[in-house]
């Protein structure tokens, strides 16, 4: 056999060898459903979606038009609400006691000097005397039972206004900190609201820190009349840096992606188009979008994650009661 035929048989084999892997990748990777992360060009749909009403039903699709929003740039940093120090109140005696009687319960709403305790003074000969509430709120740590005895440190109650809260946001070190002036917007956000923004303002902040700490605390003011915000809830602040401006926004949970392609999915009316987009300035649970999208489009804020696996070819079957692959993510 010469070189020039040895040369093609090997030149062959090898193309075959190819393709023959190339097969066996795409029919295992078919089998398993195998999913890339989210914004993966190689699963997200490509062209558009007709789906039936029965599967828009069981995807739970929901959607939100874009708008114009007022929007500043923002820095997002954990935090707790706390109730402010002087709104929140320990029932505590000048002497050593005992409890003869609890006279309130744990979440009952008082007002400034409303009997909360009957004690005994240890000392003989001391009559009985009525502990009441030093600030008005809800009753928040009930720490006494009859017959208790307490020195002059112990806490037996403690009560909380919480009609207003503070957000407690965790700073560290950074150029971002000579932006954030009192008086300054700020919103509270948390899971467990999602789309919420509990708006309000910077109140106090923190002067320095120790020499052991690196953080820096700021504290925005939220009002809570309605009381859906508890003491301790954690969340996240969104706090102003930069003056507003009117963009074109679409709420947060629109937008997919990752690695710098980002895309949020458009429903026409009578299908759904995967759009690339260009985003810029984010605040609280919206974000700007620069390009690819315009106001009054909807966009779909609830499905749009599995919506990017429902290959166009398969669309629009009546018969099929899952979101497009015949099994649900």
């Amino acid at each position: 056999m010469t070189k020039l035929a040895c040369l093609r048989r090997s030149c062959a084999w090898a193309a075959a060898t190819t393709l023959w892997l190339s097969l066996a990748i795409h029919l295992e990777a078919g089998a398993g459903h195998e999913h890339a992360a989210p914004g993966n060009a190689a699963n997200a749909s490509t062209g558009p979606l007709t789906l039936s009403e029965m599967q828009r039903r069981n995807l739970g699709l929901k959607t939100s038009e874009a708008e114009i929003r007022e929007m500043g740039q923002t820095i997002e940093v954990p935090a707790v609400l706390v109730i402010p120090p002087e709104k929140h109140g320990k029932v505590t005696a000048p002497f050593a006691g005992r409890v003869v009687d609890v006279l309130v319960k744990l979440g009952q709403e008082l007002r400034s000097g409303e009997p909360v305790l009957k004690v005994a003074p240890l000392a003989v000969g001391s009559p009985p005397q009525t502990l009441t509430a030093p600030v008005s709120g809800h009753v928040i740590r009930q720490n006494s039972v009859p017959g208790q005895t307490f020195s002059p440190e112990t806490s037996l109650v403690e009560i909380g206004d919480d009609t207003e809260l503070l957000a407690q946001g965790l700073f560290f070190q950074s150029p971002a900190l000579t932006n954030i002036k009192l008086g300054g917007r700020a919103s509270f956000l948390l899971d467990l609201f999602p789309g919420e923004n509990f708006d309000g303002a910077l109140q106090r902040l923190d002067t320095g820190h120790g020499p052991e700490d690196p953080s820096f605390h700021v504290y925005a003011s939220i009002p809570n009349l309605d009381h859906r915000l508890r003491p301790n809830f954690r969340g996240r602040l969104a706090v102003e840096i930069g003056p507003r401006q009117p963009v074109v926004a679409v709420p947060r949970r629109a937008v997919l992606g990752s690695l710098g392609r980002w895309f949020v999915f458009v429903d026409n009316g009578t299908h759904f188009e995967e759009r690339e987009i260009v985003t810029g300035l984010r605040g609280g649970d919206w974000i700007e979008i620069v390009e690819g999208v315009l106001p009054g489009e909807k966009v779909v804020t609830v499905g749009n994650y599995q919506l990017q696996y429902i290959s166009p070819e398969g669309q629009g079957d009546s018969s099929d009661s899952s979101s497009g692959h015949g099994h649900g993510h």
